[in-house]
């Protein structure tokens, strides 16, 4: 068994309807803030002084939440371990989800006759670490993390496909 295997994967989030949603609601939210302040500032003196501090305030928060949206995961397989990250607006990493081989379960395709019993497992956490969730090449991966069980969704490449079947040939299932 080859130890050494590598592998890495970059894949780009799909805005959903719920970022869509996220977007709009801080623009009206950012809207009416900055309207009720403006109409404050003509009854108390000292908001008017503020005033322009505030609005680039709220303006730069709004910003960074709608960049927050452009979302990518990375997904990096080492000896055995499969570490996930998520890349906010390529500026902001943050640690999803890491296992060990070892720790997995099973590894198949989303049109394997066992994914709708894990998704439907409520002992399993989901981790949607993908393009899409409904994703042609959407794979799922059952483990243990710290004693829990997982659920992770993603949408690995082939290299990282033959890297999981090279270590754990009867865990992977790769028929589409």
């Amino acid at each position: 068994m080859d130890m050494d295997l590598f592998a890495e994967q970059l894949v780009k989030k799909k805005k959903d309807s719920g970022d869509y949603l996220k977007i709009v609601l801080s623009i009206v939210g950012a809207l009416v803030i900055i309207a009720a302040l403006g109409a404050l500032s003509a009854f108390i003196p000292f908001v008017g002084m503020f005033l322009l501090i505030i609005v680039v305030g709220i303006i730069y928060a709004l910003y960074l939440l709608i960049t927050s949206t452009n979302m990518e995961y990375e997904y990096a397989f080492t000896a055995g371990e499969l570490d996930v990250d998520a890349v906010i607006n390529a500026r902001r990493r943050k640690r999803v989800t890491s296992f060990n081989i070892n720790d997995m379960e099973i590894l198949a395709h989303r049109s394997s006759d066992d994914f709708n019993r894990y998704m439907n497992n409520p002992g399993l956490k989901k981790i949607y670490a993908c393009t899409d969730k409904n994703a042609d090449d959407l794979y799922f991966a059952a483990y243990t993390e710290n004693g829990n069980g997982r659920l992770l969704l993603f949408n690995p490449n082939d290299k990282i496909l033959e890297c999981f079947r090279a270590m754990a040939p009867r865990k992977v299932f790769l028929n589409k």
